[in-house]
């Protein structure tokens, strides 16, 4: 069994949705990418509802997320050249905890939790927290229940956590997995990757073609367009990819470092929270 696989399912033309109100709409690239996505992460799922979450949401067929898989791949495909870099083995070994040593920062700066995101960025506090939310961290905001996904790479090998504290009125999550973490050779995560471009892909081109081939009648379509940028698009993420496969430093660590140690040095005078 693959320890991480990205799963998706395209709609068929007939189900994709479409763009504007009759009579003036329209399709292209992304809306094409229309469809089902989930990802395995050793036994657990991210992206996966539960029986209550279909029939809270009233869509008792609706297993994994419906979106256009496409601003699944931007999102995370921005993000590979900071994963590919190898952080200081001192934080990767204690990204599960960083959040809680925020809070208690917190009380050391005395500041509210909704201020404390502007207080970091407009101190220079903001070369700790921009690696780990701005270049590690995938947030899915746009998704009811977002569930943030933060990907660590140490040498060879990466941690991936998880992380929804949305809750449904009965107290439950919406997702069979809220929050988990993994760790496993950075190599099979990036195998993962290679192989669902692979697979997006392949289906990707099925989709252009045959969208290309179908009558659309009243809604609008480029279809000179929609062949040049699937290849565009096809382009764009192959060369992503390789900023796993041959990473760059974009990361000044020695400054994260003196802004860790620095923060734990403030903290250290504290209890540990419950």
């Amino acid at each position: 069994m693959d320890r991480f696989k990205i799963n998706f399912e395209l709609k068929e033309l007939e189900q994709v949705a479409l763009w504007g109100q009759k009579p003036s709409q329209s399709i292209h690239w992304f809306g094409l990418t229309d469809g089902l996505l989930w990802i395995d992460v050793g036994e657990q799922t991210i992206y996966e509802y539960t029986k209550e979450a279909q029939s809270y949401f009233e869509e008792p067929n609706l297993k994994y997320v419906d979106y256009q898989i496409s601003r699944f791949l931007e999102d995370f495909s921005f993000l590979f050249q900071y994963i590919g870099e190898s952080i200081p083995k001192e934080l990767y070994d204690n990204v599960e905890d960083f959040d809680n040593k925020l809070e208690r920062w917190w009380d050391v700066h005395e500041k509210d939790p909704d201020e404390l995101f502007d207080y970091f960025v407009d101190t220079d506090y903001v070369g700790l927290i921009e690696w780990l939310n701005f270049k590690h961290t995938m947030d899915s905001g746009h998704l009811t229940g977002c569930q943030y996904m933060s990907f660590f790479r140490c040498k060879d090998k990466i941690k991936i956590i998880w992380v929804s504290n949305y809750e449904m009125e009965s107290g439950n999550s919406i997702w069979t997995s809220p929050n988990g973490m993994i760790e496993i050779s950075y190599g099979e995560f990036v195998e993962g990757v290679q192989a669902f471009f692979q697979r997006f892909y392949m289906a990707m081109d099925k989709q252009v073609e045959d969208a290309v081939n179908k009558n659309w009648e009243c809604v609008s379509l480029d279809k000179e367009r929609l062949i040049i940028e699937n290849k565009e698009r096809k382009e764009e993420f192959n060369q992503a990819i390789s900023f796993l496969t041959k990473p760059q430093t974009h990361t000044d660590w020695d400054n994260v470092m003196r802004l860790y140690e620095k923060m734990n040095s403030e903290i250290g005078e504290l209890p540990a929270s419950s």
